[in-house]
């Protein structure tokens, strides 16, 4: 599957569950206002956590539901923490770089020596990137992955 249709997944799974998770704060004002069974709180914190953070906003905001319930504003702002970390995690595993793509990098920074970035400069290479010919983390002064930037 290539990224252009996981993205396109992601877009469509993220429209889903934020209509859910609208629906469900309506549903729960409703029943409030009725007296009848409610939504349980862990449910709408868990439709935050798998992604429904916009639809939980949106449906707290125009039915005007739990907004001076800080305990559950808590529970929400951890439900989008959480989210956003287990997202963070997803793209940090996919992002990662395999054993053997980080020799190949290895090899290619390797492949050519300047002394100091006053040579990278003379040889017309500056900047370096992480990943080209020639680059080292010691030229590199704020870790940004760009070595022997420019100065201003």
């Amino acid at each position: 599957m290539s990224k252009l249709q996981v993205l396109e997944l992601a877009t469509y799974y993220l429209i889903a569950v934020n209509f859910l998770t609208f629906l469900a704060f309506g549903y729960d004002k409703m029943q409030a206002e009725r007296g009848g069974w409610r939504v349980a709180e862990a449910t709408l914190v868990f439709f935050v956590v798998i992604g429904g953070i916009v639809g939980a906003l949106a449906g707290r905001a125009l039915f005007r539901h739990k907004i001076r319930k800080s305990s559950f504003t808590a529970k929400l702002g951890g439900g989008a923490l959480l989210n956003l970390g287990i997202v963070g995690g997803l793209v940090a595993l996919e992002n990662r770089t395999s054993p053997e793509e980080q020799a190949k990098l290895d090899a290619v920074m390797a492949s050519v020596h300047y002394p100091g970035c006053n040579e990278v400069r003379a040889a017309g290479k500056a900047p370096l990137r992480y990943g080209e010919p020639g680059y080292r983390t010691d030229m590199d002064g704020d870790g940004d992955g760009v070595a022997c930037e420019p100065h201003y």
